[in-house]
């Protein structure tokens, strides 16, 4: 995400990729404003009466939000709100936006808090980019994968041909690999690097025929044993010791090692609390060392308390995804928790 202009109550931004609608998304609130471009039908009473099909215009909104809708992994995001500045025809109507990257918005808040800024600045960062390609695979099938901000996306499905319904008596080991590459060829961007997972010895070979073509020569591949050939094997390697250090900087495995600590400090029992009103004391009582909250919690004012008045006391603030396996793990335990400096009664 690109910062064009900011100032005490307003940003200007241009959104640069997918992963910066779900910023966008955990940014803005209902009761904030957005201006942008619109779409809208120049309706005259005559086609109406004549049900004649009318054109769209592009119209530019300010519009007070009510409702911000994001599906994940696709490409736009769908902010709805009502007109509070714009054509005088149209003010007062409900209207929605769809924001896609390349688009320009200006973001307008009564105030913002130090969470939304510091979201705001990590969107900037060159780690809310693509940061990782994966490759899950055994000698039957490989699962491309690309490491986003707010999850593990799947972006293709190679069957071998070797074995099971997709059998081919004309198997070529060469040619399986060649359609792994130009799965990830297009996916390629700046040095991201290239993670090779699964059993047995076809992840090291997928390793080796990445390696010796020239498209790939500057980024990394890394291979790692697993016994998953699923999505799953990428939650067991962000785990690792080798995934902190190859992608120590990416939201999702700064997600893993977190949920991963609380799950620790809570099993040793004292050190760590969930739910609101059990956060809620341990803030009162300054213990809290690190907030872990659902984006959906996030987004709620009275959860948002929570959030500013951890960072008053100093505590780190992770906010997860709730499209992530750590997202979904934290949703279990209502959505927010604590890991603490020191037990409390």
């Amino acid at each position: 995400m690109r910062i064009l202009h900011i100032d005490e109550q307003a940003v200007d931004i241009q959104v640069e990729g997918i992963n910066d609608l779900w910023y966008v998304q955990n940014i803005i609130h209902s009761g904030d404003s957005i201006l942008t471009a619109v779409r809208r039908r120049t309706e005259k009473q005559e086609d109406i009466a004549r049900s004649k099909e009318t054109e769209r215009v592009t119209v530019s909104v300010s519009l007070k939000i009510e409702k911000v809708e994001f599906q994940a992994f696709s490409n736009r995001l769908r902010i709805l709100g009502v007109v509070n500045s714009g054509p005088d025809e149209i003010l007062g109507e409900h209207q929605s936006a769809i924001v896609k990257p390349g688009d320009i918005l200006k973001i307008f808040k009564e105030s913002w808090n130090q969470s939304e800024r510091r979201m705001l600045q990590e969107s900037t960062e060159e780690s809310s980019k693509t940061t990782a390609i994966f490759v899950v695979a055994d000698d039957d099938e490989a699962n491309v994968y690309l490491l986003r901000a707010y999850g593990i996306q799947s972006v293709g499905h190679i069957d071998s041909g070797k074995s099971g319904k997709y059998y081919d008596s004309s198997y070529s080991e060469e040619s399986f690999f060649r359609q792994i590459a130009d799965s990830i060829s297009p996916l390629l961007s700046g040095i991201v690097p290239i993670t090779i997972l699964g059993p047995g010895f076809t992840r090291d070979k997928i390793a080796a025929y990445l390696k010796e073509k020239t498209e790939f020569s500057k980024h990394p591949v890394i291979t790692h044993s697993s016994s998953r050939t699923d999505e799953q094997a990428i939650y067991e390697y962000l785990g690792s010791e080798e995934a902190r250090k190859a992608i120590e900087n990416t939201r999702l495995s700064s997600e893993k090692i977190s949920i991963d600590s609380f799950m620790k400090a809570l099993k040793a029992g004292g050190l760590a609390t969930y739910g609101y009103d059990q956060v809620q004391a341990a803030i009162d009582s300054g213990a809290v060392s690190e907030l872990l909250i659902s984006e959906e919690k996030a987004r709620d004012p009275k959860y948002r308390g929570l959030i500013e008045q951890s960072l008053h006391i100093g505590a780190k603030i992770s906010i997860l995804s709730s499209h992530s396996d750590p997202g979904i793990t934290l949703k279990g335990f209502g959505g927010v928790s604590a890991i603490l400096r020191y037990a409390i009664s």
